[in-house]
């Protein structure tokens, strides 16, 4: 499959910096328009994500996410190429998503092979009802899990049909006994002619200045991740263990901090 051929995923998202996250969330839950665009009554998903690399760490080397989903019950395997982020934060993908099956591992596990990325025992390690456990049997250890509640709402156009979602999230992430909560809106398009910069934009005057551009959960976490291990993260984090606007400005600085020391090989 030819590059442009692939499967592609173009979303924004913004973080929401207030010390009032969660009734912020449940008001844009509320919303009935957004601009001259309506809003269709909400749906309650609960995923489960879990986020695999080598030993080596060969799929962050090339700014690959590969992800194990379980929404509602059921269960997708997930593989992400790396972000081209538009001057407006829009983000651009390469989006590899399929239910779980034989047939899907195989797809993937060949898609990281044409990478360089070969995985150890590969066509043996397949268990239908032990996903986590076939993944650790190729060879790979996880990275991230991490658990969302999500209220999706269809974004309508004036014509009548969807052209994006609006996600509100809270995003639960684990390490080890410490859990962290990130509340956040993601808006993905649903049509190719979706402008999510635009409706970003009406988000952002509306909410003004609670709503941010952010990076990826998976970045996200790695870089909450780290300011854990160095201890300096848990005295700005509320008492529910919730991300202050605080705490938020330093995973910031992590996220750059991050992004800023990446191989000059790999392009960001």
């Amino acid at each position: 499959m030819r590059k442009s051929d692939q499967p592609r995923e173009t979303e924004i998202a913004l973080v929401i910096r207030s010390p009032r996250a969660e009734q912020i969330a449940d008001e844009i839950a509320r919303l009935g328009k957004l601009g001259r665009y309506r809003l269709a009554p909400a749906e309650v998903h609960f995923l489960r994500d879990v986020y695999f690399d080598t030993r080596d760490g060969a799929l962050q080397a090339q700014r690959l996410a590969l992800r194990l989903r379980v929404v509602n019950g059921k269960q997708l395997i997930t593989l992400k190429g790396p972000l081209s982020r538009t001057e407006q934060g829009v983000v651009k993908r390469l989006e590899i998503e399929l239910a779980w099956s034989r047939a899907a591992f195989t797809r993937i596990t060949r898609e990281l092979h044409a990478r360089g990325i070969g995985l150890t025992r590969a066509d043996a390690a397949y268990r239908r009802e032990d996903w986590v456990g076939t993944f650790k049997r190729a060879g790979l250890r996880v990275v991230q899990d991490r658990v969302t509640r999500r209220r999706a709402r269809n974004i309508i156009n004036t014509t009548g049909r969807v052209c994006a979602e609006l996600a509100i999230d809270k995003t639960t992430f684990f390490f080890g006994k410490q859990v962290v909560h990130l509340h956040e809106i993601e808006i993905k398009a649903k049509s190719p002619r979706a402008r999510v910069g635009k409706l970003a934009q009406h988000m952002e005057t509306m909410f003004a200045p609670i709503l941010q551009r952010w990076q990826s959960k998976i970045v996200t976490g790695k870089a909450i991740e780290k300011l854990l291990e160095r201890g300096v993260l848990q005295n700005l984090l509320d008492a529910k263990n919730g991300l202050t606007p605080a705490a938020l400005d330093r995973v910031g600085r992590e996220i750059t901090r991050m992004l800023n020391t990446r191989p000059k090989k790999i392009a960001r």
